[in-house]
């Protein structure tokens, strides 16, 4: 009965931690990238599943799972982001330049994603992040950013 009755507590405090409205969705036109994501900082390294949705005019959609467990869902729409799972806890909603600093690299994640429909080897915006790409015949199959204050991400895409 105990068990039960934490399990079921537990519940409920996570269900009241989505306080942050969904922005809608991005629509069929969205480009869909599906694989695995390294996200390290000084304190810690996950590895996880990663959806990625996309627009060519920057709009764009992440969820970031472990085990099927949302660490971090956010979507951008312009200049607004809105972020909800376990990496943000109560979510954030607001301006990308006003992100919490342990969203600001998801947030400089838009100025990177152009540079994923490139045939280019590299990119950066000294300052802020440098990124690397592997393509196999068009496709990106892998991308390695370092952001400004020693945050990485390494995402791998399937062939």
């Amino acid at each position: 009965m105990t068990s039960r009755t934490l399990i079921l507590l537990s519940l409920l405090v996570l269900a009241g931690c989505q306080s942050v409205k969904e922005i809608s969705g991005l629509g069929p036109e969205a480009k869909t990238r599906i694989g695995q994501l390294r996200y390290a900082t000084r304190s810690r390294s996950v590895v996880g599943d990663i959806v990625l949705r996309n627009l060519s005019r920057g709009d764009y959609d992440l969820s970031f799972l472990k085990s099927g467990v949302p660490l971090l869902e956010f979507q951008t729409r312009g200049s607004h982001m809105t972020a909800t799972g376990l990496f943000i806890r109560t979510g954030w909603s607001g301006e990308l330049a006003h992100a919490p600093r342990s969203l600001r690299p998801w947030a400089m994640l838009g100025e990177v994603l152009p540079y994923f429909d490139t045939n280019v080897p590299s990119a950066q915006n000294p300052g802020r992040w440098s990124a690397t790409f592997e393509r196999k015949g068009g496709m990106l199959l892998r991308a390695d950013v370092e952001f400004s204050g020693h945050s990485t991400m390494g995402f791998s895409f399937g062939q």
